[in-house]
């Protein structure tokens, strides 16, 4: 079923440290989807249920989704239920919605959605709650896209990324559908670009919107340099072939451009990430790369009188670019101390920084510096592939997306580690953990798989895979000419690259020389075509030459198997983030939790949105609903306990803290009791971690178990946003806990 969600007041406040402005955004009639009434995966409270005081019921859904929950109850009149998600954040926008009951059985709706991976139904003493549903709605559009590989981390990182995607697409692209839901430049770019790698062509209706909307000098000029090129526009064009839309909005963004934006505004914005960005260096790059695209469009739509202005410009910018801010090893301007990985990798992308120069800038900055956010990552990987280093840029992507790969939350955050190094250096309870600006979908089917289209609306396009140490990949591409699909396999003897490519396009195809130490010969559908040069005649398929990164060759429409016989580098296998969850999680509604500290709520965020923490949410099965001791920081002594109602056998402790990273325990001791009274020597005890803690020891059969704080950590309260016990858990290697 397909509903039009018609509404067109759509002023979105957005709050950040610099002050408060206000966002119009005209969006189209989207087209939503409704995927019907759905059950929770799981609820807090066996149903029906109901008890003598007020209760909280709280939900899980399968993964993060717009959704409104529904319930079916028996009360007498006047009884007000409330009910929302369980992510705290969509407070900002909405209040709470609430339900007052007549009399007898009755079933109500929520009329409003909210995003989140978790409902909670606030009920009245006396009200029996039969039954809970949810109704999740969203774009009307689906993930006909596809990436997989033998590194699962990556797999995870292109599934979550494509969730992010789709939550924060409706009537408009999101940054966020949560705290703001603001129409940025800067999140609507990746947004934008991935509509193309995973969805359906449903989804390029946003990204026209895009394309087509009114530039505003006030919003953050720097975020639309970052749209007005190759990034966004010319993106764009190459992917649909709507050449109605490039001509459409060639006017405003030449204004813009030439008489518009101003170097050196205070508002101009480039990215989060720490303080140390090079805003010269980064304006000249994105200016440049905006006159390129410019350019295009000139020839394009036929404004070739605007060329000699344009290749003026271009001009003056790479003449003095070089005078300004190369180094020696590195490009900086005296706005910084030390060389910014923003602008270096913008100078490979944009084509300002030669190829001699690549090395030294991937050596002394790319490799070493990580001031980006998750955001402005995207193109330090970029140039890091562009620079042939794509085992350096999958690398830089794990390390820095460790705590998002195994956490239980399905979708990507606005800062790694919840970590807000702009302004201050400090854990950020307000950033989103849905938010649209993260690329991994984009990078890994585009970069890394090497899909990309050579000319608009994909009539001629290219397979330059740069797969570093994957062994194995299987990609789908959604192009508006048809699936494309590439499937490659490595041994230690054989390069295979299966494509199978629409009818009407034309494709280059690249084995890459630096998956070989030695490459021997080269088949097509089984027939010899090179060997050391080219050789053969295959029908279809003609040749395009060599480098010193690939052997190239076009291929028409159809089924294409390359073999590439030599000598491979295959590499031993990547380290994987540690799977959290091994064995069997004990059911836990009938349990108990207390803690050293009264149950109480804290204010959060700026909007000082009161958050309950008792210690009863640290097992009610939802991630974003915890407890915390907001009384101190973490000292010795501090302990949270857990009556499980009954003897259990159990090996093994999972503290889920994605919520509050940095509020892990700095050390802790874990004992048990059968009594809840006395207590014997800890069977395990520990150092903390950012984010998920596993605790393992020898099976216990025990009824009653206490973590208890044995550190200190001055800046950082303690929290636990879940907690699961394990019973026959499957040992791991690494396990930072120890047994006295």
């Amino acid at each position: 079923m397909i509903v039009v969600d018609w509404s067109q007041a759509l002023i979105r406040r957005l709050t950040w440290l610099m002050g408060v402005i206000y966002v119009l955004v005209i969006p189209s009639q989207a087209a939503i989807m409704d995927y019907g009434l759905k059950d929770y995966v799981r609820s807090s409270k066996s149903l029906p249920h109901v008890e003598t005081k007020p209760w909280k019921l709280v939900c899980s859904l399968p993964y993060n989704c717009h959704f409104q929950p529904w319930i079916e109850l028996e009360s007498t009149p006047e009884k007000v239920i409330r009910f929302n998600s369980s992510n705290p954040l969509v407070e900002y926008l909405q209040p709470t919605e609430t339900y007052t009951t007549g009399s007898g059985e009755q079933i109500y709706e929520a009329t409003n959605w909210v995003s989140g991976e978790g409902a909670i139904y606030t009920i009245p003493a006396g009200v029996t709650v039969k039954a809970v549903k949810y109704r999740e709605t969203g774009y009307a559009t689906k993930i006909t896209g596809f990436f997989q590989c033998d590194e699962a981390d990556y797999n995870i990182l292109w599934q979550k990324a494509a969730r992010t995607a789709y939550l924060c697409m409706r009537d408009h692209f999101y940054d966020c559908p949560d705290r703001e839901r603001v129409g940025f430049w800067g999140d609507g770019t990746p947004e934008l670009d991935q509509c193309f790698y995973v969805f359906d062509s449903a989804s390029h209706q946003l990204a026209k919107d895009l394309v087509l909307r009114k530039l505003d000098p006030e919003f953050y000029p720097g975020q639309q340099l970052e749209f007005l090129g190759d990034y966004g526009l010319w993106f764009y064009y190459l992917q649909t072939g709507d050449l109605a839309s490039v001509r459409a909005v060639y006017d405003q963004t030449k204004i813009f451009l030439f008489n518009v934006y101003q170097f050196g505004n205070k508002r101009t914005w480039f990215d989060w990430g720490k303080e140390n960005k090079d805003t010269a260096v980064l304006e000249a790059c994105f200016y440049y790369n905006c006159l390129g695209t410019l350019r295009k469009m000139a020839l394009a739509t036929e404004h070739a009188a605007d060329i000699p202005l344009i290749d003026q410009k271009l001009a003056r910018i790479r003449n003095n670019f070089d005078q300004q801010y190369w180094k020696g090893s590195c490009y900086q301007s005296s706005q910084v101390a030390t060389p910014d990985d923003r602008a270096n990798a913008m100078a490979i992308n944009v084509g300002l920084a030669d190829r001699a120069k690549w090395d030294a800038i991937c050596q002394n900055v790319l490799v070493k510096q990580t001031c980006a956010s998750c955001f402005f990552d995207r193109w330090v990987f970029e140039a890091l592939c562009k620079a042939g280093r794509p085992e350096e840029a999958l690398r830089r992507m794990h390390r820095r997306y460790a705590t998002m790969i195994p956490c239980s939350f399905t979708t990507l955050w606005e800062h790694y580690d919840r970590w807000w190094a702009s302004h201050i250096d400090a854990f950020d309870d307000a950033s989103s953990l849905n938010h649209g600006w993260n690329p991994p979908a984009l990078l890994l089917s585009q970069t890394i798989a090497g899909i990309s289209p050579e000319t608009a609306g994909w009539g001629t396009y290219h397979v330059l895979p740069q797969e570093a140490f994957m062994k194995q990949l299987n990609v789908v591409v959604p192009s508006i000419r048809g699936n494309i699909t590439v499937d490659l396999d490595k041994s230690a003897s054989t390069y295979t690259l299966n494509l199978d490519s629409p009818a009407n396009t034309l494709a280059t195809v690249g084995i890459p020389k630096g998956s070989f130490t030695k490459l021997d010969s080269i088949t097509v559908n089984g027939s010899l075509i090179w060997k050391d040069s080219y050789c053969g005649s295959v029908n279809g398929v003609t040749w395009v030459g060599e480098d010193a990164e690939y052997v190239q060759f076009h291929v028409a429409s159809g089924r294409w198997q390359f073999a590439g016989a030599g000598t491979l580098r295959i590499y031993p296998p990547e380290s994987a983030v540690e799977p959290v969850v091994n064995g069997q999680a004990l059911d836990k509604k009938s349990w108990m939790a207390s803690s050293s500290v009264a149950d109480g709520t804290f204010l959060f965020s700026g909007d000082k949105i009161p958050v309950d923490i008792a210690a009863a949410n640290a097992i009610d099965g939802d991630h974003w609903t915890g407890w915390r001791d907001m009384t101190a920081t973490q000292h010795p002594g501090q302990w949270f306990q857990v009556d499980m109602g009954a003897p259990q056998a159990f090996d093994r402790i999972v503290l889920d803290n994605t919520w509050a990273l940095w509020d892990s325990p700095s050390q802790y001791a874990l004992t048990v009791s059968d009594d809840g009274e006395h207590w014997g020597q800890p069977v395990a005890a520990g150092y903390g971690k950012v984010g998920i803690n596993t605790i393992k020891f020898p099976e216990q059969h025990a009824r009653y178990f206490r973590i208890t704080q044995t550190g200190v950590n001055q800046r950082y309260h303690w929290s636990i946003y879940e907690l699961d016990v394990f019973t026959h858990s499957i040992r791991q290697p690494g396990d930072q806990t120890k047994t006295p």
